[in-house]
Protein backbone atom coordinates (compact mmCIF):
# COMPACT_ATOMS: atom_id res chain seq x y z
CA UNK A 1 0.00 0.00 0.00
CA UNK A 2 1.44 3.38 -0.97
CA UNK A 3 1.77 6.47 1.20
CA UNK A 4 -0.98 8.19 -0.82
CA UNK A 5 -3.35 5.25 -0.36
CA UNK A 6 -2.69 5.11 3.37
CA UNK A 7 -3.32 8.84 3.82
CA UNK A 8 -6.41 8.73 1.63
CA UNK A 9 -7.92 5.88 3.64
CA UNK A 10 -6.89 7.41 6.96
CA UNK A 11 -8.65 10.67 6.10
CA UNK A 12 -11.89 8.75 5.68
CA UNK A 13 -11.75 7.48 9.27
CA UNK A 14 -13.70 9.11 12.09
CA UNK A 15 -11.87 11.85 13.98
CA UNK A 16 -11.33 9.69 17.07
CA UNK A 17 -9.60 7.01 14.99
CA UNK A 18 -7.41 9.59 13.23
CA UNK A 19 -6.41 11.08 16.58
CA UNK A 20 -5.47 7.63 17.86
CA UNK A 21 -3.30 7.05 14.78
CA UNK A 22 -1.59 10.42 15.25
CA UNK A 23 -0.97 9.64 18.91
CA UNK A 24 0.58 6.28 18.11
CA UNK A 25 2.77 7.76 15.38
CA UNK A 26 4.02 10.53 17.67
CA UNK A 27 4.71 8.05 20.48
CA UNK A 28 6.71 5.90 18.06
CA UNK A 29 9.31 8.69 17.76
CA UNK A 30 10.05 8.69 21.48
CA UNK A 31 8.36 5.76 23.21
CA UNK A 32 7.46 6.32 26.84
CA UNK A 33 8.79 3.84 29.37
CA UNK A 34 5.95 1.66 30.74
CA UNK A 35 6.46 2.81 34.34
CA UNK A 36 6.39 6.48 33.31
CA UNK A 37 3.31 5.93 31.17
CA UNK A 38 1.57 4.24 34.10
CA UNK A 39 2.38 7.17 36.42
CA UNK A 40 1.09 9.68 33.85
CA UNK A 41 -2.13 7.72 33.48
CA UNK A 42 -2.58 7.73 37.26
CA UNK A 43 -1.96 11.49 37.36
CA UNK A 44 -4.42 12.16 34.54
CA UNK A 45 -7.11 10.04 36.18
CA UNK A 46 -6.61 11.87 39.49
CA UNK A 47 -6.81 15.28 37.79
CA UNK A 48 -9.98 14.20 36.00
CA UNK A 49 -11.49 12.97 39.28
CA UNK A 50 -10.66 16.28 40.99
CA UNK A 51 -12.13 18.27 38.10
CA UNK A 52 -15.32 16.21 38.03
CA UNK A 53 -15.75 16.64 41.80
CA UNK A 54 -15.36 20.42 41.51
CA UNK A 55 -12.19 20.51 43.61
CA UNK A 56 -10.16 22.00 40.76
CA UNK A 57 -11.08 24.14 37.77
CA UNK A 58 -9.60 24.66 34.37
CA UNK A 59 -7.65 27.75 33.35
CA UNK A 60 -8.20 29.21 29.91
CA UNK A 61 -5.43 29.64 27.35
CA UNK A 62 -5.90 33.39 27.58
CA UNK A 63 -5.41 33.35 31.37
CA UNK A 64 -2.27 31.24 31.12
CA UNK A 65 -0.64 33.17 28.29
CA UNK A 66 -2.09 36.62 29.06
CA UNK A 67 -3.96 36.99 25.80
CA UNK A 68 -7.40 38.41 25.31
Amino acid sequence: MSYTEIVSEALELPLSDRLQIVNELVESFNPMKPDVEEKWEEELMERHRLFESGKIQTVSYEEVFGEG
